[in-house]
C-alpha cells in the first residue's frame, strides 16, 4: 500500500557529514512527523562520513535518497527534490539548518487553513556558528495585512530562501534557474514567484533556524550574479528604487568586469540615466573596443 503524506521535506546536501543527523533529528518534534515525507538529495558528495550516513540512511529509514550524477549545485538539487515529492506542501531544508519544534505541523495546518496561498514567510533563527550567537530574524517589515508585500521586499531583502510552498507554485515559475545553481539560486525563485502574483502569507512565529558559517552549503555568493538579478529583474527592484539609482548601480557593477558585450548593452539601454562620471566610463570603454 502506498503512504499517503501530507507534507514533503526535501533536504539538499553536499558533504555535510554528520549535520545531516541534527537536520533529520529536528524533523522529529513535530506531530505529523510519521505522516511527513523526507527526500535527501545528494549532489555528489565525495566526503567519506557524509557518504557512509547517506548509505545507511538508504538502508535502515524510510529516508528517500535521491542522488546526483554530477555536482550540479543548489538549483538542480532543489528542482530534483520538488521533482521527486508526492505532496502539495513542501518544505526545503538545507542539511546543516534545522527546523524549530513543531514547524511542520504549524506550516501544515497554515495552508490546509488557507487554501488561497501560494507560500508562507516566517521568521528564523540566524545561527552563527562561529561565534555561537543567536538572533531571531523578524519579516513583519516586509509584510502588509500578513501579507509579503513586493514593494517592502525590494528595498529589504530578508525573506527566506527555505520558505515553504506548494509544488504548484514551484511549477508554475518552471523550478530554480540552474544558472544561479551555486549563489543565489533563492533571490532569483522567490522574485519570479512575488513578481508572477503568487501569494505570501506571513507567521509571526520562527519556522526556521539557520546554522550560518564561513563553509556553510547557503552562504555562496557572486557579486556578478547579484548584479545580474538586479538587471534580469528591474521591474521588480523599480518597485522601490529610483530607475536613476537602480541603472547606475548595475552599471558600476558590470563595469569592473570589462565584459565587452555586457557593458556596450547595458550602457546604451541606461545611457540618459548614468550619472556624468559613469556616461564617460561608458564613452571610453566603447571607443577603446570599437574595433
Amino acid at each position: 500500500m502506498v503512504k499517503v503524506y501530507k507534507v514533503s521535506v526535501i533536504i539538499c546536501t553536499f558533504n555535510e557529514r554528520d549535520c545531516i543527523l541534527k537536520a533529520l533529528k529536528s524533523l522529529k518534534l513535530n506531530d505529523i512527523y510519521t505522516e511527513t515525507e523526507i527526500i535527501l538529495i545528494d549532489d555528489c558528495s565525495t566526503d567519506l562520513v557524509t557518504l557512509q550516513i547517506l548509505n545507511r540512511l538508504d538502508k535502515f529509514t524510510r529516508i528517500k535518497i535521491i542522488r546526483s550524477e554530477k555536482n550540479l549545485g543548489l538549483s538542480n538539487s532543489r528542482n530534483l527534490g520538488f521533482i521527486n515529492s508526492s505532496t502539495e506542501i513542501i518544505l526545503p531544508l538545507d542539511a546543516d539548518d534545522e527546523l524549530p519544534a513543531n514547524t511542520l505541523d504549524l506550516i501544515y495546518k497554515t495552508f490546509i487553513e488557507n487554501t488561497g496561498i501560494d507560500f508562507i514567510v516566517g521568521n528564523y533563527y540566524l545561527n552563527d556558528v562561529e561565534t555561537r550567537q543567536i538572533n531571531l530574524v523578524e519579516c513583519t517589515d516586509i509584510t502588509s495585512n500578513g501579507i509579503i508585500d513586493a514593494k517592502k521586499l525590494a528595498s529589504n531583502w530578508k525573506l527566506l530562501g527555505t520558505s515553504p510552498c506548494k509544488k504548484s507554485t514551484w511549477e508554475k515559475v518552471r523550478g530554480y534557474d540552474l544558472e544561479y545553481s551555486y549563489s543565489i539560486q533563492d533571490v532569483d525563485f522567490w522574485i519570479r514567484v512575488i513578481f508572477n502574483g503568487f501569494t505570501g502569507m506571513y507567521l509571526n512565529f520562527p519556522i526556521y533556524k539557520w546554522n550560518k558559517s564561513s563553509n556553510g552549503m547557503n552562504m555562496s555568493f557572486d557579486r556578478f550574479d547579484m548584479i545580474k538579478i538586479l538587471d534580469r529583474h528591474e521591474d521588480f527592484y523599480l518597485l522601490s528604487w529610483q530607475r536613476k539609482d537602480l541603472y547606475n548601480k548595475i552599471f558600476e557593477g558590470y563595469y569592473p568586469y570589462k565584459q565587452k558585450e555586457v557593458i556596450n548593452r547595458y550602457g546604451r539601454k541606461s545611457f540618459f540615466y548614468l550619472r556624468p562620471k559613469n556616461k564617460i566610463r561608458f564613452i571610453v570603454f566603447f571607443l577603446v573596443n570599437l574595433f
